[in-house]
């Protein structure tokens, strides 16, 4: 049996140069975080404002680690694969047009998450939240967009399973492939997860957590990412290099 480091170890880089389309994503993504920079509403011009928009840094840096994971993850599938066929393209401005959608939710549902357990002190700007239902809504909207930032994902993935032979992939590759479909399908359900909870679920002040669950089921994407890596890495130690 041949051990892997990591499953990804056995995909080779098949485009060393952007591409049109690629440098049209960066692009696009650059401006997906320029959007959440610009959210504060203008630049600070003394002290205390600089000080006061500080306070929204936990909730920007964690909005933008994951616009940050997602633009890594389609990069590396580009460099991977080399595809560039009109599925391919369709996907891809897919993807670009719902991370602009998606930085809305995004940014909205963190500052209220750093609000919620700091009592109002890490956020840049003032949050109105009327009623259950209105965070309810916003689970809602932030559930559909990043699960269907995750199909498109998957279907990237599963484009470039169908284009195996013309790709050349080598069995070790395909398996690499196959569970990197796993991982954004298993995204895709989660979000599926978090999106029945906030529909299903009674929100009400006399039950606080019961409003938090439909976040809370995103943590469990690290448990399930480990699992299903560790599944593969195993099928693929067991094909000969």
């Amino acid at each position: 049996m041949n051990r892997v480091a990591s499953p990804d170890d056995v995909l080779c880089i098949r485009r060393h140069q952007p591409t049109r389309l690629e440098g049209f994503i960066d692009s696009s993504f650059a401006f997906a975080v320029t959007l959440l920079v610009i959210s504060i509403g203008h630049i600070p011009a003394s002290v205390p404002e600089m000080l006061h928009a500080l306070r929204g840094l936990p909730a920007f840096a964690i909005s933008f680690l994951l616009i940050a994971r997602i633009w890594m993850a389609h990069r590396d599938w580009s460099r991977r694969y080399d595809i560039e066929d009109a599925t391919s393209v369709r996907l891809s401005l897919l993807l670009v047009f719902l991370v602009l959608i998606f930085v809305y939710p995004l940014r909205l549902l963190f500052s209220l998450f750093f609000y919620w357990i700091s009592h109002g002190y890490l956020v840049d700007q003032e949050l109105e939240l009327h009623s259950a239902e209105e965070l309810r809504v916003a689970f809602e909207v932030y559930g559909i967009g990043f699960g269907s930032i995750a199909v498109v994902m998957a279907l990237l993935y599963r484009h470039a399973l169908r284009a195996a032979d013309q790709i050349g992939l080598t069995a070790r590759e395909h398996l690499a492939t196959r569970m990197h479909l796993a991982l954004w399908l298993g995204l895709a359900g989660l979000a599926a997860i978090s999106i029945l909870c906030a529909v299903l679920l009674p929100f009400n002040d006399t039950q606080p957590l019961l409003g938090t669950l439909p976040g809370f089921v995103y943590a469990f994407s690290g448990v399930r990412a480990k699992l299903i890596r560790r599944h593969y890495a195993a099928r693929i130690a067991a094909i000969p290099a």
